[in-house]
């Protein structure tokens, strides 16, 4: 299928790693133009290698969600190199695995930065070039978790569950500059998030999937893509679950 993203610009937050840098491939190979922000500028170089080997046309920076200033320079990057924003898909995100009161405020603090601060700088960054060219999509990543709640996730659940009210919130006050946008919520993934999973705890987990599996960056980034497309043109305000059947086995 021809998603129509030939010649688009897509910025990427946390695209320099796991989801991000799956979709990035992803778009890559339907001719999107990519611009990958993260923090690790060793880990950009590297997507950015892959990238333009693929033939795609791509830049990097190094920058902080969680400084509205970075996002601003982000976004300038993006029109600087190419003229247009047209995707943002917001992945950078973080998240602990401990029970609420085993946590103190202070453990909180990167999760709500990130996970809510980081998406909501993004979008007001990139927003206002999709205000003046009439059209664009974002793509907020929120989480399985948000939606249904998982012990020892209580606080992630929270942030993501914070991401999928403010983009059905933004989705209503966007629509009428021809804006989309939507939430993706994947189950467990095995991304860097996930690397301190035990095979032991893949086992487990994998028992409360009815696909039978975990998830793999690319079961997440088809649908980042598919909801960054013109395809979707009339999809919006949704947080859609991409979890092999979670808590149906």
């Amino acid at each position: 299928m021809d998603m129509r993203l030939g010649g688009k610009t897509v910025i990427i937050t946390g695209g320099a790693s796991g989801l991000g840098r799956e979709s990035a491939h992803y778009m890559v190979r339907e001719g999107a133009r990519i611009v990958i922000a993260d923090l690790n500028q060793e880990n950009i170089d590297k997507v950015l290698a892959e990238l333009r080997e693929m033939g795609g046309e791509a830049e990097g920076i190094a920058m902080d969600v969680r400084d509205y200033e970075d996002n601003q320079r982000m976004a300038a990057l993006a029109l600087e190199k190419f003229g247009t924003i047209d995707v943002l898909v917001a992945g950078a995100g973080v998240g602990a695995g401990k029970f609420f009161m085993e946590m103190q405020p202070q453990d909180w603090e990167p999760m709500i930065d990130i996970n809510i601060r980081g998406v909501m700088n993004s979008c007001r960054a990139a927003v206002p070039a999709m205000i003046e060219q009439g059209s664009g999509s974002i793509v907020n990543i929120a989480s399985e978790a948000g939606k249904v709640g998982e012990k020892r996730m209580t606080v992630y659940a929270a942030t993501k569950a914070a991401v999928m009210g403010f983009s059905k919130a933004l989705a209503t006050e966007l629509g009428r500059n021809g804006i989309r946008v939507n939430a993706v919520c994947p189950g467990v993934t095995m991304t860097p998030m996930t690397s301190r999973y035990t095979p032991e705890q893949i086992a487990k987990s994998e028992k409360f999937y009815p696909m039978g599996r975990l998830g793999q960056p690319e079961d997440i980034a088809s649908m980042i893509t598919f909801l960054a497309s013109d395809q979707t043109s009339w999809v919006t305000g949704q947080a859609i679950s991409v979890n092999g059947g979670f808590g149906r086995s």
